[in-house]
């Protein structure tokens, strides 16, 4: 019962968070060039990972997806699978789970790091409000990179499914195109994008949360770090799920 309690204590404190963070982020003064700096490290951070971690899965699903396709005789229509996975599903949850790994637990540790030592009271005294200089720039950083970054990586996912479907696999290259853009859709990337920005949210969210409210030394500093990666990826995968279920309730 009391880890009940503690459990929903905790949930309303994040909400709460969340709403300072909409109220500060919708007023002035906005430090629009730490936001900058911090999509800067962003995406150097998590370009590689996140493209090494999607781009074979486009070549995993045309090598497991060739072979029973083919059964059938329908493995010109590989690439219809192709496209709905990568862009729907796939690409946005891993680009968003690398996100979490590589730049949260980063926001988490600079934040918290600051708060340990001090630096976070020194905003307060000398009138910056620490909410709005040091969360708010993170937690846009994280909602704007992650969109991209999945952009990126539908690309990525694509190509690398093409090039083990069609010149190692021998299926018709534009059999391949045809039946990809016919079934991918505008749609299938503003969902993807979509869904990147709420994970993109979260993972910014958690760890301003995490990294402000840090106590004691370089061990809660590594804590408040690592318990972002391991949150933000737990409601990634729920969320996902959540939203997958409804966008196909509303036939989307």
């Amino acid at each position: 019962m009391r880890k009940l309690l503690q459990l929903l204590e905790t949930i309303g404190a994040v909400f709460a968070f969340f709403l300072d963070v909409l109220q500060i982020a919708a007023t002035r003064p906005r430090y629009v060039g730490e936001m900058l700096r911090i999509m800067a490290v962003l995406v150097r951070r998590c370009i590689i990972p996140v493209g090494l971690a999607v781009a074979p899965i486009g070549a995993v699903i045309s090598l497991q997806g060739l072979d029973i396709f083919r059964m059938f005789g329908l493995d010109r229509m590989l690439s219809s699978l192709l496209g709905t996975a990568i862009f729907r599903e796939y690409s946005p949850a891993l680009a968003s789970v690398m996100v979490a790994a590589q730049a949260g637990s980063s926001i988490a540790a600079r934040v918290g790091t600051m708060k340990v030592r001090g630096q976070i009271d020194a905003l307060a005294v000398m009138s910056v409000d620490p909410m709005r200089y040091v969360v708010v720039p993170g937690v846009i950083a994280c909602m704007l990179v992650t969109p991209l970054l999945d952009v990126m990586t539908n690309v990525l996912g694509v190509f690398s499914g093409w090039l083990f479907a069609v010149p190692l696999g021998g299926v018709d290259h534009g059999a391949f195109m045809e039946h990809l853009t016919a079934q991918v859709t505008p749609a299938d990337l503003w969902v993807g994008m979509g869904k990147c920005m709420i994970f993109g949210t979260a993972v910014g969210l958690l760890a301003g949360y995490l990294g402000i409210n840090t106590k004691g030394g370089a061990e809660a500093v590594g804590k408040a770090a690592n318990d972002t990666v391991v949150y933000t990826i737990v409601i990634i995968l729920v969320v996902d799920y959540v939203v997958s279920m409804a966008l196909l309730g509303v036939g989307i």
